[in-house]
């Protein structure tokens, strides 16, 4: 018999307990700090386990795991182990729910682009919806993997009967057992104790959440087996041509004019010029300490932070607005006015990150560490990471969208453990 058959069973079958195990967790209540992470990990492994039986059992050519397979399952693995410590438990839970479908698709070599890049939003779009429930009826179709060759399909009616069998002979054995223990005592007392022994221990585990994690482990099956399997029995080649004619369509659609774009950037990057020269003895008390005459540090910390923050996020929104829609020179890059006018952009959002990042760190040396301004020092950490990247793929005309996904992944597991040196200090 095929290996591959062994794994496809061990996969199928370990995909309800997955579920059961996950629903649990959502249903069982509030869980805090290491009992949070010790469910959370458990989850994580357990996956890891199904999605590379299922893939070793359906993929028509196994091949050895790339680094950055390893490198996903790696970080879906210390997000929730880091979970009770970081910035935010909702925040790991929900990265661990990001790497792992992800790290299903590259382990699958199903990404639309070949590899992590750009495309890493529809990606994850087709894993979350188009993967999952596409593959829903993959849980009752490879149960054929436990049909023997040769054996004939079992008639439906048979095994009516044989179950209605089974539950007819144990109604009759149990009424057997009544009147025998009302014969005798020593029976009867056993018999109690055992009835006893079941109505407490479902009392003690609580049966209706248990009812509760079983039936919302049904379609949690369906669902992550279901990403599993239609991803081991793809290809990649559907994916291919779907990340190709996506980057067909942004070229295609490249059509306004540089003077418009350029022109629209200008008034961002002169605006900007124009504050950096009013405010700049003001922003500059944040490296400083000298706070301006009346105010007192909380609220000169905490004043124009958000906005910083938001305003590296619209130009983050315009860079691409203009990456998206502007007319490329015959060499397929960005115009030179273009790349000047982006570059300068992003500088000024690189430097209003660093402006942020020194009120944030005055307010970090006076008051302490809390989970909320470590996740806000990390958010503008990455948000100047992305900055700096775009003024290297507008210049160098090849994306580093890539470096920038590693390097949030990597800069979170990284904060998180921060955090926790920073709270048991």
């Amino acid at each position: 018999m095929d290996n591959k058959i062994y794994f496809r069973r061990a996969g199928i079958l370990l995909a309800f307990p997955l579920a059961y195990v996950y629903a649990r967790l959502i249903l069982v209540g509030p869980l805090n700090g290491w009992q949070f992470s010790a469910a959370l990990t458990a989850v994580s492994l357990i996956f890891i386990l199904v999605s590379e039986l299922v893939r070793c059992g359906r993929k028509e050519f196994i091949s050895k795991n790339t680094g950055e397979t390893v490198f996903w399952y790696v970080m879906m693995v210390l997000s929730a182990i880091t979970a009770p410590f970081g910035p935010s438990e909702l925040l790991s839970a929900f990265a661990v729910h990001l790497c792992a479908v992800y790290s299903v698709l590259v382990s699958n070599d199903i990404l639309l682009g070949g590899r992590t890049g750009g495309f890493i939003p529809a990606d994850l779009i087709h894993g979350f919806y188009v993967k999952s429930f596409a593959g829903f009826p993959n849980f009752i179709t490879d149960w054929s993997a436990f049909k023997k060759e040769g054996e004939k399909k079992h008639n439906p009616a048979a095994i009516l009967l044989a179950v209605g069998f089974i539950i007819l002979m144990s109604i009759f054995f149990i009424i057997s057992l009544s009147f025998i223990s009302s014969i005798d005592e020593d029976i009867a007392a056993s018999f109690e104790n055992f009835w006893n022994f079941i109505a407490r221990y479902f009392n003690n585990v609580e049966l209706d959440k248990i009812i509760a994690s079983f039936v919302l482990a049904i379609p949690v099956c369906f669902y992550l087996y279901g990403l599993m399997s239609r991803s081991a029995k793809s290809d990649g080649a559907r994916e291919k041509r779907i990340g190709a004619n996506m980057a067909s369509g942004l070229e295609r659609g490249r059509k306004v004019p540089c003077v418009i774009t350029c022109i629209s950037a200008g008034f961002f990057v002169a605006l900007y010029i124009f504050f950096f020269i009013k405010r700049t003895a003001y922003f500059m008390g944040g490296f400083t300490g000298e706070l301006p005459e009346g105010k007192l540090v909380a609220y000169f910390a905490r004043e124009g932070f958000f906005e910083l923050v938001g305003i590296m996020a619209v130009n983050m929104c315009v860079y691409l607005t203009i990456y998206l829609f502007e007319k490329r020179n015959n060499a397929g890059k960005t115009t030179l006015p273009g790349r000047i006018l982006v570059t300068l952009l992003m500088s000024e959002s690189i430097i209003f990150a660093v402006i942020a990042m020194s009120k944030l760190w005055l307010y970090f040396s006076i008051y302490g560490y809390t989970p909320k301004r470590m996740l806000a020092m990390w958010g503008t950490l990455a948000l100047g990471f992305a900055a700096l990247m775009s003024i290297l793929t507008v210049n160098r005309g090849k994306s580093h969208f890539r470096l920038g996904v590693f390097f949030t992944a990597v800069s979170y597991i990284g904060v998180s453990i921060l955090s926790w040196i920073l709270g048991s200090v």
